[in-house]
């Protein structure tokens, strides 16, 4: 054998001696008990959801997780029971619990059986409402709806200062909707008239969006967070009404008025942590080191058998609402108009009504 062929053999050798299939050992006969539960400062009902995940070769829905007993403490030694309404779904009661910041809470949750869980115990921290919100002008990269091909759209970046009210890093998480209003009237002959005020509702940011960005080194405050982005199309399409109600047809109206909700939560590091491990899992691209959903770790334990696992969060963040119109038509110092208004959410996420404003409406 030639000395060439003999090093090429070797070296052949030592490439597959190298490689190794992984088969990893995965446990498919065990349901995991997955937990999704919220407390805030404000006076509603809190809900906590409690299913089991079916097992990884399944094609099933999540079975709910019901008979189970659900309570929360505080550091103070008060207890406050959940009820189960519909199957898995574990509600609070109102004249009996409101969660008060500077508290920490800690749930806890006993299965039929007989496994008792528990979250690590949650500080709640004062809510802080947005310092400013504003608007500038900008262009970004959007998919055309009808096309599918990537455009550059107009429209405005909507912005937010927080100014920082406690010693710590300020860390919050902002959700925001965007309620379009439109209008039109339908004219019947030989009768006044009828007026259709309707509106849609769509998310305004998909993204789960926590603060991080530039901060002033004397106060730790905000700088223009980024909210979301707005196009400045005077029309939307959206959904036609008639008198007997929603139809199937949409067209092109004209926007009325642009309403931006926002949500605004003050994260503990426990809660902002969680976040961004999700935020970074959903963000993943396919790569060789993307974050997997087994990296993503909760705060339920089982408390009676360590090695039980178990899914979930369960959270305590304070909340402040506020709402904006966005004026593209009418500018402040060059730039869309921003005015705050009061918090009226519409009576329903997609809506018209005939001949009656509904008590939300932006009138001029």
């Amino acid at each position: 054998m030639k000395p060439t062929n003999t090093i090429f053999l070797i070296f052949l050798g030592l490439l597959t001696s190298c490689y190794k299939v992984y088969e990893p050992k995965i446990d498919t006969g065990k349901k995991v008990l997955v937990v999704n539960g919220m407390i805030t400062n404000k006076v509603e009902v809190y809900h906590i959801t409690l299913s089991y995940t079916e097992p990884f070769n399944s094609s099933r829905a999540a079975d709910p997780a019901t008979g189970a007993d659900v309570t929360v403490t505080d550091d103070l030694g008060n207890r406050y029971l959940f009820k189960e309404g519909s199957s898995g779904n574990y509600t609070s009661d109102t004249s009996q619990f409101t969660a008060i910041p500077g508290r920490s809470y800690r749930l806890h949750i006993l299965t039929p059986d007989l496994l008792e869980y528990e979250s690590d115990p949650q500080k709640l921290f004062p809510e802080v409402h947005p310092d400013s919100v504003y608007s500038e002008f900008d262009s970004k990269k959007t998919l055309d709806k009808n096309t599918g091909l990537v455009v550059l759209t107009h429209g405005a970046n909507i912005l937010a200062d927080i100014r920082n009210q406690s010693d710590t890093l300020p860390r919050f998480r902002l959700a925001s909707n965007l309620v379009t209003q439109y209008f039109y009237t339908i004219c019947p002959i030989m009768a006044p008239c009828d007026f259709f005020y309707c509106w849609k509702t769509t998310n305004a940011n998909s993204n789960i969006n926590l603060t991080g960005g530039i901060y002033s080194e004397s106060s730790a405050s905000i700088r223009k967070h980024l909210i979301c982005f707005l196009d400045d199309n005077l029309f939307c399409y959206a959904l036609y009404y008639y008198y007997s109600g929603a139809t199937s047809y949409y067209q092109f109206f004209m926007i009325h008025h642009r309403i931006i909700y926002l949500k605004l939560y003050t994260l503990n590091i426990e809660s902002f942590l969680y976040y961004k491990s999700l935020d970074k899992q959903l963000q993943s691209e396919g790569k060789l080191f993307d974050p997997i959903a087994a990296q993503l770790n909760g705060n339920i334990k089982c408390i009676t058998n360590p090695e039980t696992k178990a899914i979930g969060f369960f959270e305590a963040s304070s909340v402040s609402y506020s709402a904006y119109t966005v004026d593209f038509r009418n500018l402040t110092s060059f730039q869309p108009s921003i005015i705050r208004i009061p918090y009226i959410l519409p009576p329903e996420t997609n809506g018209c009504r005939i001949n009656n404003i509904p008590p939300f409406w932006i009138n001029k």
